[in-house]
């Protein structure tokens, strides 16, 4: 039985993190306007939940510290939890009013005014009957007077009906393809109903789902048939067929009768998987039909209709699994990430302010894979005799480079040789032939120092994903001088370069609730 999510951060569905596990906020803040940060973060669900079980109700809780002063800050915090058949409402609350978000809810936003130091949101929830079993993944936002905390990630546990999934109506099949840059896919994966429709079954709707936020627009979905729509409905961007000149057929393989199109954009990067998209096949009786889609109506006697057909009379459960893959990987189209050498000029003494571009040479794009707080990093380490002054960052908008801390390096560049590094800053997005620029302010303490310090551009990795797709890594250093002199010695920054994935680094926020979206990708035990 293969979990419906793929590869999860943590293993607990109760999480509790302090100061320095919660990270640092979306904005980098002066030292004495520093975000106060929940000393406790917990999210607790009574698990196994159990497939079909009434609402049970969970709880967010929040313990400030010393630098706390209760009803003087506003908190937000937004729960979210995936997995088709989540049902979320909202709870009783003891510190602040709680809404939900989202068609069908999948997010509960809860929001204390003028926040007391010990904070506690109630959620109510649920899994729906027929879920498979497995680890769900959940994430949680706290943002603290509109500054945004790193997001907290981890899951929780579902018993499900069968563990084998013979208990589902629909099993599937799993599709894998390679695409061009530019180039149009044709899909149209299988599906085996092994049990009978559920009595009063009114419709079949089929759904394929796109990349998520964080690879929105890489590869899009397209299914132009009169009862297909292109929507956002709770579970991501992607592509809804309901069909209802159904059959019931318990042991019969079905596919589409007419191609579901995917289109991998120009700029977008390989040889990288970007769509490890799903599909999914669900009946509805009229009602519920009705509740989710309105009224549904087109001509029965159209030609551009999405239908449903039999491609195997016999089909066995062996040969599908409990949730339907369509993976598509893009072939060699690789970004090329590059920096040039820095001379600071001035004399001893002198504040020098200074900008050097960090371009991206294409073909492809630098899309973003990670936040927080970014996909792809710039570090350095100045010369002997030049001590930094100030980095001048951006917002940490995409687009845009998002400077931290030194305590915060660690945790973000477990591969790379901190101690030496003056500088670390993060940026998510650099289209083919833009232009990052990254201003620093330094002081000339040396000016005729007796070596070179570096400046690194690199692209950060989870365990071997996304890949390396930068055309060419000899570009991606150069050399940081003092009026042209040094001896070439350079910093350390390790041989194999890359990102651990802290408590929120593959989540998004996103829009004016703040939606929070896991950007996941599966892992290879999935397909054992």
């Amino acid at each position: 039985m293969h979990s419906s999510h793929p590869q999860r951060i943590g293993r607990r569905a109760l999480a509790v993190l302090g100061t320095a596990a919660l990270g640092v906020g979306a904005f980098a803040l002066p030292a004495a306007a520093q975000t106060p940060r929940p000393v406790t973060a917990e999210v607790v669900f009574d698990e196994p939940v159990e497939a079909g079980a009434d609402f049970t109700t969970g709880a967010m809780h929040l313990e400030f510290g010393d630098d706390f002063t209760p009803g003087e800050h506003e908190v937000f915090v937004q729960l979210s939890v995936y997995g088709n058949g989540w049902e979320l409402a909202d709870g009783e609350t003891d510190d602040g009013a709680c809404e939900l978000a989202g068609t069908p809810p999948q997010w509960v936003n809860c929001t204390a005014t003028a926040a007391d130091a010990v904070l506690d949101f109630a959620f109510d929830y649920r899994a729906g009957a027929g879920m498979p079993s497995g680890e769900y993944d959940y994430a949680l936002l706290i943002d603290i007077d509109g500054a945004n905390l790193e997001p907290i990630n981890g899951t929780v546990e579902v018993d499900g009906d069968d563990d084998d999934g013979s208990d589902q109506t629909f099993l599937y099949g799993k599709s894998q393809f390679e695409a061009e840059p530019g180039s149009a896919t044709e899909t149209a994966p299988g599906y085996l109903q092994q049990r009978s429709l559920p009595s009063g079954t009114a419709a079949l709707v089929y759904r394929a789902t796109e990349p998520g936020f964080l690879l929105s627009g890489t590869v899009e979905a397209t299914a132009p048939y009169d009862n297909c729509i292109e929507e956002f409905k709770g579970s991501g961007p992607g592509v809804t067929c309901i069909v209802t000149d159904i059959e019931d057929l318990p042991g019969t393989v079905f596919a589409p009768s007419e191609p579901i199109v995917y289109k991998a954009a120009d700029s977008a990067p390989g040889p990288i998987e970007l769509c490890g998209c799903e599909f999914s096949v669900r009946a509805l009786d009229a009602e519920a039909l009705a509740s989710e889609y309105g009224e549904v109506s087109w001509d029965a006697g159209s030609d551009d209709l999405f239908g449903l057909e039999v491609i195997d009379e016999s089909g066995s459960p062996d040969h599908y699994d409990t949730v339907g893959y369509i993976d598509i990987r893009i072939t060699e189209n690789p970004y090329d990430l590059a920096v040039e050498e820095v001379n600071i000029k001035g004399g001893k003494g002198d504040r020098v302010k200074l900008t050097t571009p960090l371009k991206n040479l294409g073909p492809a794009a630098a899309v973003p894979f990670f936040d927080g707080p970014g996909s792809y990093a710039l570090i350095g380490e100045l010369p002997e005799g030049v001590e930094l002054h100030a980095v001048h960052s951006d917002t940490g908008n995409v687009g845009e480079l998002f400077c931290l801390d030194g305590e915060d390096w660690a945790h973000h560049l477990p591969d790379v040789d901190t101690d030496d590094l003056d500088f670390a800053c993060f940026f998510q997005y650099l289209g083919a032939g833009d232009t990052l620029d990254f201003t620093i302010s330094v002081d000339l303490v040396d000016p005729d120092p007796k070596d070179k310090g570096r400046l690194e551009v690199l692209a950060l990795d989870n365990d071997g994903y996304p890949g390396i797709a930068d055309a060419n890594a000899k570009n991606n250093t150069a050399d940081i001088t003092v009026n042209g002199n040094g001896s070439g010695q350079l910093p350390k920054t390790g041989a194999s370069l890359g990102m651990m994935i802290g408590a929120a680094a593959l989540v998004l926020v996103a829009g004016a609730v703040l939606m929070v979206v896991t950007a996941r990708r599966r892992k290879a035990a999935a397909e054992e």
